[in-house]
């Protein structure tokens, strides 16, 4: 800003009038920046009443596509799914949507239904169900993070 001032030779007078110029430019950039800022406060205070949204969320992409890879004929077991790139976190919460939606057995059962529809079906319905209560899914989930030994 100085320098604009001294390439133009500006006396006071003119100082005043750029001065001007260059509030008014800046104005329409300040409403901006505080409605930004007023949206980051709405999400941020939104994403700490609903923090197990996030896990619930995580758990319908892990569970739509563990689903996928068994209907493709590959493994979904935690060491298999580890093997494609799925995270062991991200795996148990696929894991306890399936369970929700009771397309995947409580013990060593694994899949208990092989129809891509009723598969579908199901994790939606428990998605929904899960969406509304997190609680439901955070049971089924592994009481600490050490998980049992491979």
């Amino acid at each position: 800003m100085i320098n604009l001032l001294v390439k133009r030779g500006a006396g006071q007078g003119e100082t005043f009038d750029i001065s001007q110029e260059i509030a008014q430019a800046v104005q329409p950039l300040a409403v901006k920046v505080a409605t930004l800022q007023a949206a980051n406060r709405y999400l941020t205070r939104a994403n700490k009443v609903k923090p197990r949204l996030r896990i619930v969320l995580q758990a319908k992409a892990a569970a739509d596509l563990m689903a996928l890879w068994h209907l493709a004929g590959y493994r979904t077991g935690r060491i298999a799914c580890e093997s494609y790139g799925m995270t062991d976190r991200v795996w148990h919460y696929g894991r306890a949507l399936l369970q929700v939606a009771r397309v995947w057995g409580y013990g060593r059962e694994g899949w208990l239904s092989d129809n891509p529809v009723e598969i579908e079906a199901a994790i939606r319905v428990a998605f929904e169900k899960c969406e509304k209560d997190p609680g439901i899914l955070l049971a089924r989930l592994p009481s600490s993070r050490a998980l049992p030994a491979r």
